[in-house]
């Protein structure tokens, strides 16, 4: 069992080319998840929202059944006007990549590296590495993009510094936010996108996989960013032992608190038609860091789920579109309040677990 300081570490630094890179054999021999992806959160030039995920990764082990590498693409794209956006919606969504019958052979998913680039690419869908700039392209599940992520501040080591791999083994693992612009191109319409945010996330879970449906029990995991014009955040928490980590961007700094400086509340629900689930659709964020105090109200109004398969039981996924506003108290009393920030939110909750 790996404790919560694996996986909710908070130190920030550089991004660096050779992290990017798959970092283990071809023919690694030990459980395995090996993640390499993009969010594309913006308002295309059009007026459309759009909630992009992108993701490529291999996981090897027990826990997962079948050996594989996944290639996946989930896209929430809707244009409401501010009226509509405060209730919620059975939005229509992509999602493809997560059924079992999606996965890949372990060996399709293709890296190739030079001074300057280190590329993924599976199923048609390209990730290009050059820090502090990234490139995605090509086709996937109907959704076609080309788009451009520049980094805005810090990577935010959540997991750990790429250090921590030895022997290649170990849990190492970063996220950091970006300024996002390009095309997304699905059922013959072009969004264009040029002033977006985003995320780049990689990790490398080497020897020890943390267990999913136990770490996700209870109210399970939130995975939740804000962006704006002066400030973005990130927080990441896990109800079954009450951990919490957060990393913000503001005043060219990036920040990083833990534990009892962070809390996440939901604050309203929302029963859907679809799953017949009661799922939560606002939640209330606070956290200190060194520098200040952020209090932020989160609202989704558009979500798509998958169901996630492990041995012994399954994980359900929401992602969420979202907004958000927030206001940061510095410590001398001056105050940066964002009205119009845009958000996304990943929601994961052990459905079923057969404990052995």
């Amino acid at each position: 069992m790996v404790n919560d300081n694996s996986i909710m570490a908070s130190t920030c630094g550089p991004t660096r080319l050779q992290d990017q890179k798959p970092l283990v054999p071809e023919n690694y021999p030990n459980d395995l998840f090996n993640d390499m992806g993009f969010v594309l959160r913006a308002r295309s030039d059009e007026g459309h929202d759009i909630h992009l995920w992108m993701f490529m990764y291999r996981q090897l082990g027990k826990a997962v059944i079948i050996d594989n590498e996944v290639c996946q693409t989930l896209l929430v794209n809707v244009n409401f006007d501010d009226e509509e956006k405060r209730t919620m919606h059975d939005t229509s969504f992509v999602n493809k990549g997560q059924n079992i019958d999606d996965y890949n052979k372990v060996g399709t998913l293709r890296f190739m590296d030079s001074e300057s680039t280190v590329t993924w690419s599976l199923n048609g869908r390209v990730f290009e590495s050059q820090p502090p700039k990234w490139r995605v392209k090509g086709e996937h599940a109907g959704v076609d993009v080309d788009l451009v992520f520049s980094q805005r501040g810090d990577a935010f080591y959540h997991c750990g510094e790429f250090s921590n791999i030895k022997n290649d083994q170990g849990i190492a693992g970063f996220i950091v936010h970006c300024y996002a612009k390009g095309t997304v191109t699905v059922n013959q319409k072009t969004y264009t996108i040029s002033h977006g945010h985003g995320v780049h996330e990689r990790i490398l879970m080497g020897g020890l996989v943390p267990d999913r449906l136990g770490s996700m029990a209870g109210r399970g995991s939130n995975w939740l960013h804000g962006w704006g014009k002066d400030l973005s955040f990130y927080i990441l928490t896990r109800d079954v032992s009450q951990s919490s980590t957060f990393m913000l961007n503001i005043d060219g700094e990036t920040l990083a608190s833990v534990g009892d400086d962070v809390s996440i509340q939901e604050a309203e629900h929302w029963l859907d038609p679809k799953s017949n689930q009661m799922n939560p659709r606002k939640w209330r964020i606070h956290a200190m860091t060194g520098k200040g105090k952020l209090d932020a109200t989160v609202t989704a109004y558009g979500r798509a789920y998958y169901t996630w398969t492990r041995a012994g039981g399954t994980l359900v996924v929401h992602q969420y579109v979202a907004d958000c506003e927030a206001r940061f108290t510095r410590t001398d009393g001056t105050v940066i309040e964002e009205r119009e920030m845009l958000a996304s939110l990943e929601y994961m909750r052990t459905l079923y677990h057969q404990k052995t």
